[in-house]
Parts: C-alpha cells; sequence; structure tokens
C-alpha cells in the first residue's frame, strides 16, 4: 500500500512541474539565405522599462566552426540584455547546439556594474543583428496585449 501512495504522490508532484513550464513562442527577426534568427517572446511584454531581456535562436543554414568551440555549430542561442535608452546591449548567455541539438559549449556572463558603459558592452550598429532584435522587441512591446 505505500508504494500506491508514492507512486500517486510521485505522478501529482510531475503534473505540478509540468503545469509550471514556461513556454516558448520564437518569432522570426530576420531570414536569409546565411541563416535564420528567431526571438522568444513570451513574457516580452513584461519589459517597460529601459531593459529588455530577451532569448535569441540563430540558426546557420551551413554549420559554422570557432577555435573555443569542439565541433560544427548549426544553432545559437544567446540571452540578450538590451537597454532601449542608450543603444546597447550585452550578452548574458550563450549556448551552442551541433546537428542534433546537443549542447556542444555553454557560457555565461557576469556584468556586475551598474555603469551602463561596463554594464552594456556593445554599441547596436544600423542594419546589424542586434538592432534587428531590438526592432522586433520594440515592436513586440509596443502591441496591445489582445493582438498577441
Amino acid at each position: 500500500m505505500n508504494k500506491t501512495y508514492l507512486i500517486i504522490l510521485l505522478l501529482l508532484f510531475q503534473n505540478l512541474l509540468a503545469a509550471q513550464t514556461i513556454s516558448e513562442n520564437w518569432v522570426p527577426v530576420s531570414i536569409e539565405k546565411e541563416g535564420s534568427i528567431f526571438i522568444n517572446v513570451s513574457g516580452l511584454s513584461s519589459f517597460t522599462g529601459d531593459e529588455i531581456y530577451v532569448w535569441a535562436l540563430q540558426e546557420f543554414n551551413s554549420p559554422m566552426t570557432m577555435e573555443e568551440v569542439d565541433g560544427k555549430i548549426y544553432k545559437v542561442k544567446t540571452y540578450y540584455l538590451i537597454n532601449k535608452q542608450l543603444i546597447r546591449y550585452s550578452i548574458l548567455q550563450i549556448v551552442y547546439y551541433d546537428s542534433k541539438n546537443n549542447v556542444i559549449k555553454h557560457y555565461t556572463y557576469e556584468h556586475k556594474s551598474d555603469n551602463g558603459q561596463f554594464k552594456y558592452n556593445y554599441p547596436i550598429l544600423k542594419n546589424s543583428d542586434a538592432e534587428k532584435i531590438l526592432s522586433m522587441c520594440l515592436e513586440y512591446i509596443s502591441k496591445p496585449a489582445e493582438k498577441k
């Protein structure tokens, strides 16, 4: 009888965990012959201040290689912190994937400074991927809630 209670308890716990899973909603930002860029817009509308936290996914039509990463890279998932006012960004995390969606390398970066020049390492340049990502974020954030 104890095993039955344990199994029921485990099943209930599993259902609770599944119910708390955050769903992802990837929206295309740029589709070009080299590859595509998407952003996850789930929860994006909550960023009404100057800072935007957003995951971007870059998929390559031809795999790329980097010295620091063992194997061919087919996808890169990047967690950005973007400041709308300063028009600058930083990378908080970056994950590299192989052809089978296995993580082949992962980096996490810390930004301990409150100074915008150090907290946001890179300027957003015209026609850059970062500018396209910011534009899509702003477009999505400005949409009325009922149209999302």
